[in-house]
């Protein structure tokens, strides 16, 4: 019976040994994962700086290089337009019989080509507009038949401008504004959960030796948890990580507003989606809060920042060609066209 007591001691004693260095193995496990797991979320978050950062560059310089191509075209186009107003001026002064009409016929050339110059460099399609109906009502006080056709390309211009869909910015710049602040509340997404370790055992064992020795096998399961995982743990994020984070979708959408504001579409697109792609990838998207921030930045990415602008040169061409005519008529002795 000693022997026995004896033997039981021992196997106790060498299951409880066993029982230790298990434990210590897995609490060395996890801290090598919890340690590598926090070294490749900082390299992910350096590298989703990097990125941005690099982008960023990229496209100020691609900005700065088309404003640049943009300005020469629009100083040509100036300049040609300026020399044929001179030289339609100069003929005027030199010509003997002008009157009141030639001056509304330049007046209205004038303003034709304001309305092109304010569409094309500003994009503003209410001024444009306006600018085209002064100068048709300068070509109505010219009483001329001959401007139908001149008329009639103003007409069809001013339709096609009241065709260009109106962009509310201001509505888009404070929806996207109202984002951010409900994005600062948001909470991160908690991959890696901490759960006590309990065990089940209240009373001694009770009974035949075998049956003691079985019950604590079993109890020494339950103390053991093994997980499967198919992909990498990712650590939880450091309060430092969470901050920079936060900064950088504060600034990506921030870059949404500037290109809402320079009518840049597809920079504006990109922001956004560089925005869903953080708010997929490290907040809690189960969060009905965070649901519906994703839904309305979904919605904001389909607006038109930079409407599609109608052609409006063909009157400024029609008037300039009627003006250029009726002189070579003067000129060849045809009279008053």
């Amino acid at each position: 019976m000693a022997l026995v007591i004896i033997l039981a001691l021992a196997v106790a004693f060498a299951a409880w040994q066993g029982w230790q260095r298990l434990d210590n193995q897995q609490q060395r496990i996890d801290e090598l994962a919890q340690q590598t797991q926090s070294s490749a979320s900082q390299q992910e978050v350096s590298d989703l700086a990097s990125r941005i950062e690099s982008s960023e560059a990229e496209r100020t310089q691609a900005l700065d290089s088309t404003m640049s191509e943009l300005r020469s075209e629009l100083d040509n186009y100036r300049g040609e337009v300026n020399n044929t107003l001179d030289n339609v001026l100069a003929q005027l002064s030199q010509e003997q019989e002008t009157d009141e009409r030639d001056w509304l016929h330049a007046e209205a050339a004038y303003l034709l080509r304001l309305a092109n110059q304010r569409l094309q460099l500003e994009g503003d399609v209410e001024g444009a507009a306006a600018l085209l109906r002064t100068a048709d009502a300068r070509l109505v006080d010219a009483d001329n038949p001959a401007l139908t056709p001149v008329r009639r390309e103003i007409a069809n211009e001013l339709a096609a401008l009241d065709a260009v869909p109106q962009v509310d910015r201001t509505g888009i710049y404070l929806a996207l504004n109202a984002q951010q602040e409900r994005i600062a509340g948001l909470r991160l997404s908690q991959e890696i959960e901490e759960r006590a370790v309990t065990s089940s055992i209240e009373q001694p064992p009770t009974g035949t030796f075998q049956r003691q020795l079985a019950r604590f096998g079993e109890e020494l399961k339950d103390l053991v948890v093994i997980r499967q995982h198919d992909e990498a743990l990712e650590t939880l994020i450091t309060p430092e990580q969470e901050s920079y984070l936060r900064q950088s979708l504060r600034l990506i959408l921030e870059q949404s507003q500037l290109a809402l504001l320079k009518e840049e579409q597809a920079l504006f697109e990109a922001s956004i989606d560089k925005a869903l792609a953080l708010l997929n990838g490290y907040y809690d998207t189960e969060r009905e809060e965070t649901q519906s921030v994703i839904a309305r930045l979904q919605e904001l990415k389909q607006t038109q920042v930079q409407p599609e602008l109608p052609d409006i040169s063909a009157s400024q061409q029609a008037l300039a060609g009627f003006i250029e005519n009726r002189f070579e008529s003067r000129r060849q002795g045809g009279g008053d066209a």
